[in-house]
């Protein structure tokens, strides 16, 4: 590594992080620039409205009323109770997480609500909560999780398209490689920049044949998908399972949207409902085994992003013991874990709190597909989460050619020297990435299907759990900026 006296005395590590490529800055720094001027209808109808930050904002009415620690009948009784919490949230818990939250975890939000009442025949597959480990987040379970499977340089396969920050929580601090295993299927397959996607597939053919690159180490399905809101086949999941214990490697199957379904469209072009969710556990009958774990958190079902809420479960006892062991790096308050306790010990209101959610969900997704359709922009239907994805592949061809490229060099040493051979390509993405620009300049910042791993160009995340008036503002300025294009 070329030493810089700016990086005297810091680890190879920091200066592996610190000397990364910045990648496009408007794309890093659009949502920082959104957040300074946001969008009011009344003190600042000229600001940016971000539909790119996975966030539910649409249930608090009904969440608020449990985020107050010993919450009883009386106003006065709950002011009391936030003034003066009890003493030991002031004080050290347990490693792992405060012992009846991971009951309530195990027994009641698990095996009751994500596992949908399922109970395998064999009472030792129930979950214990001995079995479940709590953290501060799901993403630091995910980064440590990367650490302990792989080694630096070491690779994990994720279905594509996929949440963008996979990449970064695997390489950030651990130098793990993502490979994306494509999982789109298009209605034309010999003319995928225009025909429609009608349906996600887990393609075991494409999965070994990442494998036989070399290095791979573990799997991770997300599930529901993020960024589609697509739900992936059980039967497809099973094979993949197979499919990874065949080859020994781990697979964690992340669900932190279990509980945000609410039907409508299935995720790709279909007219139906969608698959039904079924957590991995009950697809494979409660037995997880040796090489499936499960990633789980309060942030998205339950609308706590903020308060940093995660958790994990596996019957592995020795992938349970390295993660119990490194917890204390990423522990989660005792403020934050008796919030969840006074969700999950209260069985009516976790019950209505769940129905209302998927209801706002519904709601809030059927609103933003009926003016997409007013404004004539296509998307993919989802079933699931926070989002959708639009498809504004049919404007691309009215942007200008990228006159910019990429060089890709090959060195090869021989026994007679050292050949080395370049070739220049342009970007495929460069247009969805001037697309992307030309919206945000309309003050509406979206996520790129780029920085999600789609396959094609063209396509863009859009959250959709935000107030109504916030949904129709943003879709009216993309619809300016797409039929703009259009219609030159």
């Amino acid at each position: 590594m070329d030493f810089n006296s700016e990086y005297e005395g810091f680890s190879d590590n920091a200066i592996r992080l610190l000397s990364a490529p910045k990648g496009n800055s408007k794309l890093a720094m659009a949502h920082f620039i959104a957040m300074s001027d946001l969008y009011d209808s009344k003190n600042n109808p000229n600001g940016y409205i971000s539909l790119g930050i996975a966030e539910n904002v649409l249930s608090y009415d009904i969440l608020k009323e449990k985020l107050i620690i010993g919450n009883d009948e009386t106003a006065a009784a709950a002011a009391a109770a936030a003034a003066a919490p009890p003493q030991s949230l002031t004080q050290y818990s347990e490693i792992g997480g405060i012992p009846l939250l991971r009951e309530l975890i195990a027994k009641e939000l698990l095996q009751n609500h994500v596992f949908k009442g399922y109970k395998p025949t064999n009472e030792k597959l129930l979950v214990k909560k001995e079995q479940i480990l709590i953290s501060g987040g799901a993403t630091p379970l995910l980064e440590n999780l990367f650490n302990l499977f792989c080694n630096q340089g070491e690779k994990c396969i994720i279905p594509s398209p996929f949440y963008p920050s996979f990449v970064y929580d695997a390489y950030q601090r651990f130098g793990v490689k993502v490979i994306a295993a494509k999982s789109e299927i298009f209605k034309d397959p010999l003319n995928k920049d225009t025909s429609e996607i009608i349906d996600f597939k887990l393609d075991l053919e494409e999965f070994e044949k990442l494998y036989n690159q070399g290095d791979v180490k573990m799997v991770l399905l997300c599930n529901p998908n993020n960024p589609t809101g697509y739900i992936f086949k059980p039967n497809e999941i099973k094979q993949l399972v197979k499919w990874c214990k065949n080859k020994r490697i781990h697979l964690i199957s992340d669900e932190i949207y279990a509980l945000s379904v609410f039907g409508g469209g299935g995720g790709g072009g279909g007219d139906g409902d969608g698959n039904e969710f079924k957590s991995i556990y009950e697809i494979l009958d409660g037995d997880l085994g040796e090489y499936v774990h499960v990633l789980n958190g309060f942030s998205k079902d339950f609308c706590l992003n903020g308060y940093r809420i995660g958790y994990f479960y596996s019957q592995n006892e020795t992938v349970f013991r390295y993660m119990l062991s490194t917890s204390a790096f990423y522990s989660c308050s005792n403020i934050a874990q008796y919030t969840a306790i006074n969700i999950l010990k209260d069985k009516e209101y976790l019950n209505r709190f769940i129905k209302t959610n998927q209801s706002n969900l519904k709601e809030s997704y059927e609103f933003a597909s009926n003016l997409l359709n007013q404004y004539s922009i296509p998307f993919i239907k989802s079933s699931s989460g926070v989002f959708l994805s639009l498809d504004l592949r049919a404007c691309l061809k009215y942007l200008p050619n990228d006159t910019t490229t990429t060089t890709t060099t090959t060195t090869t040493t021989t026994s007679t020297g050292t050949d080395t051979d370049s070739t220049t390509n342009e970007d495929p993405f460069s247009k969805e990435i001037k697309l992307w620009e030309e919206i945000f300049k309309n003050k509406v910042f979206l996520n790129s299907g780029k920085l999600c791993y789609f396959e094609k160009p063209g396509f863009f995340r859009l959250v959709f759990t935000l107030p109504k008036d916030f949904i129709e503002q943003a879709i009216k300025r993309i619809a300016q900026v797409y039929n703009s294009l259009l219609n030159k």
